[in-house]
């Protein structure tokens, strides 16, 4: 077991009012908490000497604002809601747990575009609608030739405008969501005690075993059936669970982008290519799984079902599932209105809302929930590197336990 020692060298100052800033991000009542220990003796995602969640709670309840920032904890709960129900003064830890995973989305981006994205529903509607008419504008003004023979997509739409946009796109949103998760890893790194100095060989090797240690959680998230105690949840069919529903989404979103890359660097724009082609293929076969996912996630908030994360939703998570199923299914008809035998308007109208939105997907990705599959990774990387090297460490610290090297199981 592992601790923290120095509560000031460590950035522990106390701050009443940050409460009421998490709450901006979701609601829940921490304050009620007398720290019975009751969340953690129900949370199946605890270890022997752990106090997670009521750890958490505790640094909220302080404001406690960057040991909370470094608790692995924060990304590691799946947000069964089984400490909620388990909790005799209803304190709602795991609403706690959802609102803070907001909180540091929104902490650490340098841009700021995540607060207004996360409290003003106006600000986001008016940033998606503009963007829509802006995009639709560039697109129609460098292209616009419709042909009834054929859906000629990129004759309507210029590939060189589209190809260069595409390019600063990514470029702008992987050098923002570079610059954000640099930002939480000096934040995190700050408050987690040093390590040991070694060797650059012995770095390398911390850090390829600390990609094994989070392997399983990132490919499989074996840890959700943990996480299926509360009979909301576990009543429904293993097809139905949230963790079928988050592999869905996460590989077939990665098939859709290995798709458009692989097209992107082999095939000739706009030629006609059959079916089965490589590309054509993977994108047809991958998008299924995406429609499945989001249609259940949807579903399921909708009627406030399936567990505690889908009793409460805010607009951030609508607009992810939502532009990311209209976009799926417009790709859709595009590939289905491509192989009919003459052009349409309809096809031409389809495959424009098909590119607008998923280019607002991409620019919403550092803002909205869709920053997770980023942050929550890079997260788990960082603790599971760093207790490995703490492990090497022959003097134990002796207030704030961390969990066991190995395993994104462990918490803080």
């Amino acid at each position: 077991m592992f601790a923290f020692s120095s509560m000031e060298d460590l950035g522990a100052r106390i701050d009443p009012t940050f409460i009421d800033e998490l709450r901006q991000y979701g609601e829940f009542k921490v304050q009620n908490c007398f720290s019975c220990g009751h969340c953690t003796a129900v949370c199946n995602l605890v270890h022997p000497g752990e106090s997670f969640p009521r750890r958490v709670i505790r640094y909220a309840q302080l404001g406690l604002r960057d040991r909370l920032a470094a608790t692995k904890a924060v990304w590691s709960c799946y947000y069964c809601g089984d400490c909620t129900l388990a909790c005799p003064r209803e304190a709602t830890p795991g609403q706690l747990m959802d609102a803070a995973r907001r909180y540091f989305i929104v902490h650490w981006d340098v841009t700021t575009l995540s607060r207004r994205f996360y409290t003003s529903p106006r600000f986001m509607w008016a940033a998606m609608s503009v963007m829509a008419v802006i995009l639709g504008f560039l697109f129609l003004a460098t292209g616009g030739e419709v042909q009834s023979k054929r859906l000629a997509i990129f004759e309507f739409m210029s590939y060189d405008f589209l190809h260069y946009l595409g390019i600063v796109v990514m470029a702008l949103v992987g050098l923002v969501m570079m610059i954000n998760v640099g930002n939480m890893a000096l934040h995190v790194m700050k408050v987690l005690p040093k390590t040991p100095g070694t060797g650059p060989f012995q770095w390398i090797k911390d850090a390829v075993l600390a990609c094994k240690d989070i392997l399983d959680d990132m490919t499989v998230q074996s840890r959700f059936d943990d996480c299926r105690g509360n009979e909301s949840e576990a009543s429904l069919p293993w097809y139905v669970s949230r963790r079928v529903i988050h592999l869905s989404i996460m590989w077939g979103f990665l098939g859709l982008l290995g798709a458009t890359t692989f097209a992107f660097l082999f095939k000739e724009p706009g030629s006609h290519v059959p079916l089965y082609y490589p590309s054509r293929l993977l994108g047809t076969v991958s998008g299924i799984p995406v429609l499945y996912g989001t249609s259940l996630a949807l579903w399921l908030r909708k009627k406030h079902r399936g567990g505690a994360s889908f009793e409460r939703t805010m607009l951030s998570d609508w607009l992810f599932l939502w532009l990311l199923w209209v976009t799926t299914l417009t790709g859709y008809m595009t590939e289905v209105a491509v192989y009919l035998p003459r052009g349409s308007f309809l096809g031409y109208t389809i495959f424009l809302i098909h590119v607008i939105l998923a280019i607002e997907l991409i620019l919403i990705l550092p803002f909205t929930k869709f920053s997770h599959v980023i942050y929550r990774p890079a997260a788990l990387y960082i603790h599971a590197l760093w207790l490995r090297r703490r492990a090497r460490d022959p003097e134990p610290l002796v207030s704030y336990s961390v969990g066991r090297p190995g395993g994104v199981g462990s918490s803080a």
